[in-house]
């Protein structure tokens, strides 16, 4: 059963400002770090266009750089009009479990033998 236009909207709504929190804490990670490294002798536009790559990378934390990569992944799937099907077995997630979860790539059941594997 499709998921209702209102539903969709709201859920990818949740996911754009979960993705601007992310950045919003990565930029604020990056700025934190350009700030006292400065000796003076590079011209600090030079600075931060060299260095903003590596600082980028370096400064968002491994959990923070999964979580929007599966933000990202959600997103992209309403664009293709692919949210909300478990990538492990295409049945639709539950509509709570979005509420919840809105990035989730599986439903439950999937979801909990994924985490058995792990264990």
């Amino acid at each position: 059963m499709p998921m209702k236009a209102a539903m969709l909207e709201r859920l990818k709504q949740k996911l754009l400002l979960k993705r601007r929190e992310l950045l919003s804490g990565v930029r604020e990670q990056h700025a934190n770090s350009l700030e006292g490294g400065s000796d003076g002798i590079q011209d600090i536009a030079d600075q931060a266009t060299m260095a903003y790559t590596k600082e980028f990378l370096l400064s968002i934390g491994d959990a923070e750089r999964q979580l929007l990569k599966q933000v990202d992944a959600a997103l992209e799937k309403i664009r293709l009009k692919k949210y909300g099907q478990c990538e492990r077995c295409g049945e639709t997630i539950g509509e709570k479990r979005l509420e919840a979860l809105p990035f989730a790539r599986f439903c439950i059941a999937c979801q909990e033998e994924e985490e058995g594997r792990r264990a």
